[in-house]
């Protein structure tokens, strides 16, 4: 078994430093680099090749969705674990949709911390405790959630982030009629008559945060 080379990010010194005196102490397992910031995390991945990202869900320059996605896009082969200090639905689910291959609460046993480190790095998933229940939870509703297409589920973001079909034709090179037509579509699925029902129903349904 080769090596599996950890990337840690976490703003909190004690957590880095605790995680990396026991990833260090594992058998095949090294650390590549610690970050404190999203800047830094992207700094250390141009110059380091790492199996395994720890990535704290809320840095001081970003939030772990948006970061996972962004290290996803631009570094495909690393798996991702989420840490957090709560076990939210719709940030766990959110980061699973964003490539997460993995999620822990940062109080969970450091020997689930190896067996998670271990079971992504061979291309599994590894959820903790408090992730595995809230996940059970979305798949006993998902019947409840319709069917999406991808620009729906883009438009229904921007809807949510309380931008106008003007703004979001902008952000998607398309005219708000389309827009319109999108955010149409999406009430009749969602069986709303208002774009603020709308929201309130994805979210209730843990498509949106």
């Amino acid at each position: 078994m080769s090596v599996i080379k950890v990337m840690i990010c976490d703003d909190h010194p004690l957590i880095s430093e605790g995680l990396q005196k026991f990833i260090t102490e594992r058998e095949k397992m090294e650390i590549v680099a610690i970050a404190a910031s999203k800047a830094e995390l992207m700094e250390n991945l141009k110059k380091s090749v790492a199996d395994v990202l720890l990535l704290d869900i809320n840095l001081p320059d970003g939030h772990g969705i948006e970061i996972c996605s962004l290290v996803k896009q631009e570094y495909p082969d690393i798996k991702i674990i989420g840490l957090s200090n709560f076990g939210e639905q719709n940030v766990i689910l959110q980061m699973v949709n964003s490539g997460a291959s993995g999620y822990l609460v940062k109080s969970t046993p450091v020997s689930e911390i190896e067996s998670a480190i271990r079971e992504v790095s061979r291309g599994g998933v590894f959820f903790g405790p408090e992730a595995q229940l809230a996940m059970s939870s979305f798949y006993r509703n998902k019947d409840d959630v319709p069917p999406l297409t991808k620009r729906e589920k883009e438009v229904l973001d921007h809807l949510s982030k309380g931008l106008t079909s003007a703004e979001i034709g902008e952000k998607m090179f398309v005219s708000s009629q389309t827009v319109d037509s999108h955010r149409k579509s999406l009430m009749k699925k969602f069986k709303v008559n208002k774009t603020v029902n709308l929201i309130d129903k994805a979210k209730e349904l843990n498509i949106i945060l």
